[in-house]
């Protein structure tokens, strides 16, 4: 039997190099990853590195995986293995490597999210990591090339949506190059909170919360079953004043999660979800923030739920079945992979030293 050892701490993130396993060695993609688990069988260690399949597809829009790859993974000290795909999921863009040593590799700490931030500060009560709007983050890759420099880009933590087609992604506005693609996103305590996408604009990431279920899905060799509604949504506390001026006046909530757009001919609008709607209930359960409603629904496909509604025009609660639909093909995820990138080695060598001082 295999014995498992995690050395957690701060572990800086591999550099992740894709290619075509012919003569040429073409290179395919450059990225990041981290280190999340590290596995001992007969004196050999097994670690599996956390990072986006966008490193592994044919092309950045591809959903099929090449048969050829030969993934070159490099770690801080220079150190170079030859990573073997171990799963992949292309709806949320993300993968698993593992490489083998002769020593044990310290793993990074994941912690879960909780973006429910209560309208009144007495509701505060939870065991995640809280993050609100403006909190400090840090996204942290490696740069392609001969050089193994860290890449670590501060930034903060935004309410607002990502354009790319993932509803499920937060975003931060810290600036990274294509090379830190799949990279970790960690708080102030050097947790990995998510996993790094690329935008010109800012650095969308998929939450820890996400992946631990992808990760959970893929240790027990299941095959993707996947929620889909159609519609999107955000959390309470990035709703107007007006807006919540309206529902306070008739109903007494705190928390809730707010309807930005019904897709027509979705389930949500056959059950009559209609944009700007707050659904403060699924289920048995009480709805705080959009990240607990993705959680709640994971495991409810193919199955009717009910949820509790409020409505400006409606001075009661709304109680609603909605039919939890399965993502279909043509539902899957798109990440483009825009061709310009931002950031330089002077930068994140200031930067690091920033961080060390902080940590």
């Amino acid at each position: 039997m295999g014995k498992r050892k995690r050395k957690h701490g701060h572990r800086p993130p591999q550099r992740i190099d894709a290619l075509h396993n012919d003569t040429s060695g073409k290179m395919m993609f450059p990225g990041s990853g981290t280190i999340i688990d590290c596995e001992e069988v007969n004196g050999t260690y097994t670690s599996t590195i956390l990072t986006s399949t966008t490193l592994l597809g044919s092309s950045p829009e591809s959903d099929t995986l090449q048969d050829d790859i030969k993934v070159n993974v490099f770690l801080a000290d220079g150190k170079s293995f030859t990573g073997r795909v171990s799963a992949y999921d292309f709806h949320f863009n993300i993968a698993t490597i593992c490489i083998t040593s002769d020593v044990a590799l310290p793993t990074a700490c994941l912690r879960p999210l909780d973006v429910s931030i209560p309208i009144y500060p007495s509701d505060c009560n939870s065991n995640s990591f809280r993050l609100g709007s403006g909190d400090m983050v840090v996204a942290i890759g490696r740069f392609c090339g001969k050089t193994h420099e860290l890449m670590a880009a501060p930034g903060k933590f935004s309410p607002k949506s990502c354009k790319l087609d993932c509803v499920e992604l937060l975003r931060s506005t810290c600036i990274i190059s294509k090379s830190g693609f799949g990279g970790p996103l960690i708080n102030c305590h050097g947790e990995v909170i998510g996993v790094n996408f690329y935008d010109k604009i800012c650095t969308p990431f998929l939450p820890v919360n996400i992946v631990s279920k992808c990760l959970r899905r893929f240790r027990e060799n299941r095959k993707p079953c996947l929620p889909w509604l159609g519609m999107e949504l955000t959390n309470l506390y990035t709703a107007t004043i007006r807006k919540l001026d309206k529902v306070f006046s008739k109903f007494n909530i705190s928390r809730g999660v707010l309807v930005k757009k019904v897709i027509k001919g979705s389930p949500a609008e056959q059950a009559g979800i209609l944009h700007g709607d707050i659904i403060v209930q699924c289920g048995e359960k009480e709805v705080q923030s959009s990240l607990e409603f993705h959680d709640i629904i994971w495991e409810k496909v193919r199955l009717t739920e009910e949820v509790v509604v409020l409505r400006e025009s409606s001075a009661a609660r709304l109680n609603l079945k909605v039919f939890v639909d399965e993502t279909s093909p043509e539902k899957v995820n798109r990440w483009p992979v825009p061709e310009t990138s931002k950031a330089s080695v002077k930068k994140a060598s200031v930067l690091i030293k920033k961080r060390k001082r902080l940590l």
